[in-house]
């Protein structure tokens, strides 16, 4: 009976000793992830409409870019609020953009109302 209880003991300390460690593993406090800057990657013009605009992702039907290898048709954009500002944000609106092509995916990074 002793030697159960010995067990149980020993194996609700290794338990512990292993969550303890993990935690030590997945979190260091103090230490921040510095965004990717994008301001180095080349942009390119298009023009559109907009579909749609939920949080930070834009959806727009476009023309596309040929020197970046974007086909015609719609497609998701990363979109920040300082872009948004300046810009026609209604579904329906025509608008020329410029777009980044970045580690998460496509970045709106002008928009602008087209007449």
């Amino acid at each position: 009976m002793k030697m159960r209880g010995f067990v149980f003991v020993l194996a609700l300390t290794s338990l512990a000793a292993c969550d303890k460690a993990e935690q030590q593993r997945t979190s260091h406090p103090g230490v921040v992830e510095t965004p990717i800057s994008t301001e180095s990657l080349p942009a390119y013009d298009a023009q559109g409409v907009i579909s749609s605009l939920e949080g930070q992702v834009l959806t727009l039907d476009h023309d596309g870019s040929a020197a970046a290898g974007l086909r015609a048709g719609r497609n998701r954009f990363i979109v920040y609020a300082d872009v948004l500002a300046e810009a026609p944000i209604t579904p329906g609106s025509r608008v020329k953009f410029q777009f980044k092509q970045t580690p998460r995916g496509l970045e709106v990074s002008k928009l602008e109302a087209r007449d």
